[in-house]
């Protein structure tokens, strides 16, 4: 369907047809009352403020482009795919193409390849910082700031730890987290594992649980996140025992660990993913699948952040998307794709637990900004490699 590009940011909301969920989310980029603008003189119009302009302008170049390329990893719970259904509904204007991908050290080559080569098959990339680091270095990123400028996106008061809390980069330009949570990354097959028979780290080094586990592979953050935790509560040597003396099995491939653990191969480990998950429990099969929670094993998490590639081949369809993905109804929407609670302070968490516990100590996930994990998260993906045997 094709729309009128010069119709206001309300009139194409009317123009659409949009009802229900859809309708909702598209209000939440409509032009919000402005107190402090002058009534207008009688028969003129009120000049729109310039945030509204300036969306005015962008949906309109976005639909003219109408088309978005998105980049995903996989999150650990659920799947982005609704969250980016639901952008599709509130903006029929624009077509979102999203490429999943299950590990950033999978999309980092291909984006480091694509930006030598002069290729740009993403616009935004949602990616954690440890991997976009890298990419950030090779110099295919652009600052992400300049495109943000919904005033309900940059309020303070809407944010955990305010707007700028959510920027993880040293410059404070190119990475925004908005999501921050008690990462849980274990997962345990209840059929063989019996409700409380593993309430302990230490319970996991039990014999019977030898050849048993399965984990992907140590470089990725499923399973490092795991490792530091566990590394720095319990110590090296506990690392060692888990995988020298228990044997777990490692993969690169999140859909064959999760269908492994589905069908009993294992009893439990790290590498499930939600969107494989929900594959198998549309078969009717998965429900023996749940998170094993063990408090030394936690640790807190920005999860990913959004980033915007240099040479992104539809700016401002990118840029229409993130100022909405940012906004309470983007966040609401996302909360309840993924089940990763937001930073947002108007978003209440999906899942209550993923929540922290006051009082408890946590590790942090995230080489940044805490300097000390820079060195620990490299740390254990080199000691776990070690002791696995893998090159």
């Amino acid at each position: 369907m094709e729309h009128d590009s010069s119709v206001s940011r309300r009139g194409f909301i009317r123009t659409t047809g949009l009802t229900g969920a859809g309708a909702a989310l598209a209000a939440a980029c409509a032009p919000a009352a402005t107190p402090a603008q002058a009534p207008a003189a009688a028969g003129v119009p009120a000049a729109p403020a310039a945030w509204e302009a300036e969306w005015e302008r962008t949906l309109t170049a976005a639909n003219k482009e109408g088309r978005l390329d998105l980049g995903w990893i996989q999150g650990p719970y659920g799947s982005s795919k609704p969250l980016v259904d639901d952008f599709a509904k509130a903006f029929p204007g624009i077509t979102p193409e999203r490429t999943s991908m299950t590990s950033g050290s999978l999309m980092v080559p291909k984006i480091v390849q694509e930006h030598k080569a002069g290729v740009y098959s993403f616009d935004l990339i949602h990616l954690a910082y440890d991997f976009a680091k890298t990419v950030l270095a090779e110099g295919a990123l652009q600052p992400l700031r300049p495109h943000i400028f919904r005033p309900d996106v940059l309020d303070d008061k809407a944010w955990k730890d305010g707007f700028e809390g959510g920027w993880l980069d040293p410059e404070k330009q190119y990475g925004y987290a908005y999501v921050f949570y008690v990462v849980t990354l274990l997962w345990v097959n209840s059929d063989l594992v019996k409700d409380g028979e593993i309430k302990t780290a230490q319970d996991m080094l039990d014999p019977k649980w030898r050849g048993k586990i399965i984990m992907e592979d140590p470089r990725s953050g499923r399973t490092y996140a795991t490792g530091t935790a566990l590394r720095l509560n319990l110590g090296d040597d506990f690392l060692k025992k888990l995988i020298v003396d228990q044997k777990p099995v490692f993969s690169r491939d999140t859909r064959l660990i999760t269908e492994a653990m589905v069908r009993g191969q294992y009893a439990f480990g790290t590498g499930v993913v939600g969107q494989a998950l929900d594959e198998f429990k549309a078969q009717g099969l998965g429900k023996n699948i749940k998170q094993l929670n063990i408090p030394e094993a936690e640790s807190i998490s920005p999860g990913f952040q959004a980033w915007m590639l240099k040479g992104a081949p539809h700016p401002n369809a990118a840029k229409v998307f993130l100022n909405w993905f940012l906004t309470r109804e983007g966040q609401t929407a996302y909360n309840k794709s993924t089940e990763e609670p937001s930073r947002r302070l108007d978003v209440p968490p999906v899942v209550p637990g993923y929540a922290l516990v006051p009082g408890r100590k946590y590790v942090w996930i995230s080489s940044n900004p805490d300097p000390v994990m820079a060195a620990e998260i490299p740390k254990t993906t080199k000691l776990m490699m070690e002791l696995a045997g893998i090159q």
